[in-house]
C-alpha cells in the first residue's frame, strides 16, 4: 500500500462491480489508493502482509462470495490478530435484505454500515463525508 492519504479495501467476487465502486470512490476523492479482492481470502492476505504499510481506511465488503464469504471474513477477523486491526472499519455491501443477515452481521463491532448494491455515487459521497473526512 502507497501513502496516499486514503486506502479502500474493495472485497467482491465481481470484477466489474469493484471497477465501478472504485470509479465512483476516485470521482469522490483525489488523494486515494483503492485495493481490490476476489473474496475474503484474498482481502485477509492483504490485510495480514507484513510489508502493508497502512490498514486500509474502509473496507466494503460483499456477504456472498465463493471461496471465503463475507462471514468467514468476519468470523476470521474476530479471532486473529494483525497491525492496525483496531482502525479496521468496514462497510457491507450487499443484495441481501434478509434481516437476518442484518442481524447476524450486529455482532461484529468492525461493521459500521450495511448497504444494499449497487453503489451509486450518493452513496459513496455519504460513505465519504461519514467515515473518511474526519481521519483526514
Amino acid at each position: 500500500m502507497t501513502s496516499k492519504n486514503f486506502t479502500i479495501l474493495l472485497i467482491d467476487d465481481s470484477d466489474a462491480i469493484n471497477e465501478m465502486n472504485a470509479y465512483f470512490f476516485k470521482e469522490c476523492m483525489d488523494d486515494i489508493e483503492i485495493i481490490a479482492a476476489k473474496n475474503g481470502k484474498e482481502a485477509l492476505a492483504i490485510l495480514e502482509n507484513p510489508d502493508n504499510i497502512k490498514t486500509p481506511d474502509l473496507v466494503l465488503l460483499d456477504l456472498k462470495m465463493p471461496v471465503f464469504d463475507g462471514y468467514e471474513f468476519l468470523e476470521y477477523l474476530s479471532v486473529i490478530e494483525f497491525s492496525g486491526q483496531d482502525q479496521l472499519n468496514v462497510v457491507l455491501l450487499t443484495t441481501s435484505m434478509n434481516p437476518k443477515d442484518k442481524e447476524r452481521i450486529s455482532k461484529f463491532p468492525i461493521v459500521l454500515d450495511y448497504l444494499i448494491k449497487p453503489l451509486t455515487m450518493n452513496k459513496v459521497s455519504k460513505l465519504v463525508n461519514t467515515y473518511l473526512k474526519q481521519k483526514g
